[in-house]
């Protein structure tokens, strides 16, 4: 008799600590649902989604329309290897400048419209509103900050004077004068060469179109960033390195004055693309393994 009330009184625990398991396994399972379709219900499907999420309310001003039209004009060089030039092969935009650009309208979730003006009438197209961002290698500088709004820096780089190869090596700035150097127009070279040397300055659309003069000897020396000229000695052209860099300087993307929704927007897309790494990926890329994105 005491062994059968035994074993009904087990059966009887067993069933409730089974009904108790499977009270608390519902419960885990609703809350995890809830969860689940929580974080689904939070993640950004559009624009506006992502621009609401980043600034904490809906995009007023010129982020408001870039949001509204799901994608986003840049303008950039299409001759300036290795930030941005056509691929002979493709046809297509390639480059540094090419692929941070594609990287922030992943970010913004916004398609991405490249457009190709002339280096100086850019600032002037962005003002206009002809385009909505300069990812372009745009130096920031005081001047510029007069008329234009920049972001964070994306990469850094040096202002550096080439030569043909075996050509004269600079010690410093008082070498350019009296000679004649070549440099993209509105650029921070020319401002450079203008205040600290003598030198006669001979200016051209974009800095590459400066090469081919050096080549031939109408030029003493061309002066652009670093990297574009040692993207053109990788490419086999005769030319070296003369002297050190004789500065460096911040790079940033460029947007219209009083912007201060879209400014937060491709904030928090250089942000990200430093944080995440994809920025110094990117640099290593197609700067020959280099890290540009730190500062010197």
């Amino acid at each position: 008799m005491r062994k059968g009330k035994t074993y009904m009184l087990a059966a009887v625990l067993l069933i409730a600590v089974i009904a108790l398991a499977g009270a608390v396994a519902a419960c885990g399972s609703d809350e995890e649902t809830t969860t689940t379709d929580a974080s689904a219900s939070a993640a950004a499907t559009t624009p506006m989604d992502k621009a609401t999420e980043i600034l904490g309310q809906a995009p007023t001003g010129l982020a408001a329309k870039i949001v509204e039209r799901g994608s986003v004009i840049v303008a950039n060089d299409a001759n300036y290897p290795p930030q941005s030039s056509i691929d002979k092969a493709t046809g297509e935009m390639v480059g540094f400048d090419v692929d941070a650009a594609n990287k922030m309208g992943e970010l913004l979730m916004l398609t991405v419209d490249f457009k190709n003006p002339a280096w100086e009438t850019i600032p002037a197209g962005l003002q206009q509103s002809r385009y909505d961002v300069s990812i372009g290698s745009m130096t920031i500088t005081p001047e510029r900050q007069k008329v234009l709004a920049f972001t964070d820096p994306y990469y850094y780089t040096s202002g550096q004077v080439f030569v043909k190869k075996g050509g004269t090596q600079i010690t410093g700035p008082a070498d350019l004068d009296g000679k004649t150097v070549g440099v993209g127009a509105a650029t921070t070279y020319y401002d450079y060469l203008k205040a600290n040397t003598k030198a006669d300055v001979k200016t051209y659309q974009t800095d590459a179109d400066a090469f081919p003069d050096l080549a031939n000897g109408n030029l003493d020396f061309v002066m652009t960033a670093g990297p574009t000229g040692q993207q053109a000695i990788l490419n086999g052209q005769p030319f070296e390195f003369s002297g050190k860099p004789l500065y460096y300087e911040d790079l940033a993307f460029a947007l219209k004055l009083d912007e201060a929704d879209w400014l937060a927007m491709l904030n928090y897309a250089v942000q990200t693309m430093h944080s995440d790494g994809s920025l110094t990926g990117m640099s290593k890329e197609w700067y020959n393994g280099m890290d540009l994105t730190v500062k010197q």
